[in-house]
């Protein structure tokens, strides 16, 4: 099933390329050849895909045919499988100790996802009462569930002039103040984060301080939203260990399945033959 699922977004993204080339246009890919890498990896998803399919055939149709040869050859495959993946276990931690290496891989993430966020933001945010943009409407959810502000900080809005700085505020005498926003709404601090975005009007009359994107206010987010993001995802790694050692497990699970059903049915074509 999981083999079989491959193959369907493999040739997914093979049909639906040019669709998916339209997300891109947000991004600075002058120097790579798009349209390519997306072909590649759909072609890679395939046969992924349906190098999976074929040995879970082998092991299902060996098991039910009581077939030693795709039994064996299961097991050997995934085997194989199973070294490689220890192979690269035993690798990952090795090199983890090299902080050369370390500083290496994390200053190349960085470079790569930093300065494509902070273009994203400086050409396609408009400000969080505009939804038309995806990007932007991205970015002022991003504000509101993960706390930040911008991509590195809140400093970043002063030299982006493409968003609406227009904010109107109640004073307290009932009366509405316009003023020049410095950070977009969405960083302030709201006690009805849900109302965003479906109920514009309820979010922002739950803001806890309404001069906060004029003045940054304490109730403001400092903390930029890429080095959020990070930590997000960081705690995330723990999850992949635990979903490969599921794995590792099942495919020693099978192994020993196939060994013990290939040494069943040789033991029952012994008394067979003594018969």
């Amino acid at each position: 099933m999981f083999g079989g699922g491959l193959l369907g977004i493999g040739i997914f993204i093979l049909v639906s390329k040019n669709d998916i080339l339209v997300l891109t246009r947000s991004v600075d890919t002058s120097n790579l050849d798009v349209p390519s890498l997306i072909e590649k990896a759909a072609y890679a998803i395939i046969a992924g895909g349906a190098f999976i399919f074929i040995v879970a055939f082998l092991g299902c149709c060996g098991a039910c045919r009581k077939s030693k040869g795709m039994l064996c050859t299961y097991a050997i495959v995934v085997g194989l499988i199973l070294a490689l993946e220890i192979a690269a276990v035993v690798m990952a931690i090795v090199y983890k100790s090299d902080v050369s290496m370390t500083c290496f891989i994390v200053r190349v993430f960085e470079k790569f996802a930093k300065d494509n966020l902070t273009n994203l933001l400086e050409t396609r945010y408009i400000g969080p009462y505009d939804f038309s943009d995806v990007i932007s409407l991205a970015f002022d959810l991003v504000h509101i569930l993960f706390g930040c502000c911008g991509v590195t900080s809140g400093a970043q809005f002063a030299n982006i002039s493409s968003w609406n700085t227009t904010y109107a505020y109640d004073d307290g005498s009932g009366s509405y103040v316009i003023a020049t926003a410095v950070i977009p709404a969405t960083c302030c601090d709201f006690s009805n984060d849900d109302a965003f975005p479906n109920d514009i009007t309820n979010f922002l009359l739950s803001m806890t301080n309404t001069t906060c994107p004029v003045t940054k206010a304490n109730s403001y987010y400092e903390k930029g939203c890429y080095d959020e993001l990070y930590n997000a995802f960081s705690t995330y790694f723990n999850i992949v260990i635990g979903f490969g050692a599921s794995v590792g497990a099942l495919e020693i699970l099978g192994i020993i399945s196939a060994c013990c059903l290939m040494k069943k049915n040789e033991d029952e074509d012994k008394i067979g033959d003594s018969k």
